[in-house]
């Protein structure tokens, strides 16, 4: 426990970018330290794109360690550096100030009562997270209304007490949103769900989508890890191009998606209503659109999309994302392209570049996804490198 907080201290008086690393969970929490307290720590964080993105209070008990200086972090500042370069929109003026001489969970609380802003929460006794509001605030407790965005008739009250609350993540990109939006998405009948599951209907389907622009997700969200939210750009018997949405309602680049692998797509559900809602805020707020995207791309179906864009990646060096046959995932780029493989050089999270590559067949990618913020502020970093 020492040591854990002479780093944090350190952190603080250095102000030094540090990883938090919390118990039993693979999540950890990149931030500066705003603030340490008697029961644990507040970070500004920041997400893998460099972002600003709220920030969340760690209980000290539920800390497993904490790093300020590793290649990891070097490569976030620069990241940052990136992100605060290219202008993009994040959130930090939320963030309220916090009295070091007194609990800061009480203060989180407290303060998310007073402005009706979502939490989630993470607790050490449950498996999953909890989201929600403060309903009501006392002097050993709080009581949250839970929600799930999956199931709007789910709602729970729930008495948690300030010891339980170990993480907390508050004022955050897709928490400012869904804090401004629930209030209508509350008030709104919730929708039966639609998924279609016969595969020989799935064009049909997905043309019609297209011609209609509507939301639709791509294997069930409730079920799939791997899932896909946004609108059909371009679609025909062997592959269907998206765009898409992140959970935040912005715009999320784009994927196609060879139509052999899709297991269902969902026309209507709970979660479809809450994320038209976030788009229509973002909209609203002339935010839906990070200023280094482009929405506004359109793909001819005639063509063999996943030959054309893997020709495109590899003729202007783009960092793209593939999904192989065999379940791996790999960000990269492009070289040697022939007539039935290419060569995939991948880059790891740590930004180490394989410069040998890998040879992959073309036939073997189920999945790519390119022009996602992630991809294009990789894509420049390197480029700033002279990698690219």
């Amino acid at each position: 426990m020492d040591s854990i907080l002479y780093d944090l201290e350190f952190a603080k008086s250095d102000q030094r970018l540090a990883n938090v690393f919390p118990k039993a969970q693979e999540t950890f929490y990149t931030g500066f330290v705003n603030s340490i307290g008697a029961d644990g720590v507040i970070l500004n964080t920041f997400d893998d794109t460099g972002q600003a993105d709220g920030a969340v209070y760690i209980q000290f008990d539920a800390i497993d360690n904490v790093e300020y200086d590793s290649p990891d972090l070097d490569n976030m500042m620069e990241t940052i550096q990136i992100a605060e370069a290219d202008h993009l929109i994040t959130i930090t003026d939320q963030i309220p100030e916090f009295d070091q001489t007194s609990d800061l969970i009480k203060q989180v609380v407290e303060a998310a009562f007073n402005s009706r802003e979502f939490l989630v929460l993470t607790r050490s006794d449950l498996q999953n997270y909890q989201e929600g509001t403060v309903a009501a605030v006392r002097e050993n407790d709080f009581e949250m209304t839970l929600v799930d965005k999956f199931n709007l008739m789910h709602r729970v009250d729930a008495t948690i007490k300030y010891t339980e609350a170990e993480i907390v993540e508050f004022s955050g990109r897709e928490l400012a949103v869904e804090s401004a939006m629930w209030p209508k998405i509350a008030a709104q009948d919730p929708e039966s769900r639609l998924t279609i599951t016969d595969e020989s209907s799935f064009y049909k389907v997905l043309k019609t989508a297209e011609k209609k622009q509507t939301l639709i997700t791509i294997n069930d969200e409730t079920k799939s890890s791997n899932f896909f939210v946004g609108t059909v750009n371009s679609v025909n018997e062997e592959e269907v191009l998206c765009n898409l949405v992140d959970m935040a309602g912005q715009f999320g680049g784009y994927s196609l998606i060879r139509m052999d692998t899709i297991a269902s797509i969902t026309l209507t559900s709970d979660y479809l209503q809450v994320i038209n809602a976030f788009v229509q805020y973002q909209k609203e707020h002339q935010t839906f659109v990070q200023p280094v995207l482009n929405e506004e791309r359109l793909f001819d179906a005639t063509d063999d999309l996943f030959l054309a864009i893997i020709k495109q990646a590899e003729t202007f060096s783009r960092v793209l994302s593939i999904t192989l046959i065999t379940g791996a995932r790999e960000m990269g780029y492009i070289t040697e392209l022939g007539e039935e493989t290419f060569r995939f050089h991948v880059i790891d999270p740590d930004l180490y570049v394989d410069q040998t590559g890998v040879e992959v067949t073309i036939e073997d990618v189920d999945e790519l996804s390119f022009d996602f913020l992630n991809a294009v502020l990789l894509e420049n970093h390197l480029r700033d490198k002279g990698i690219l």
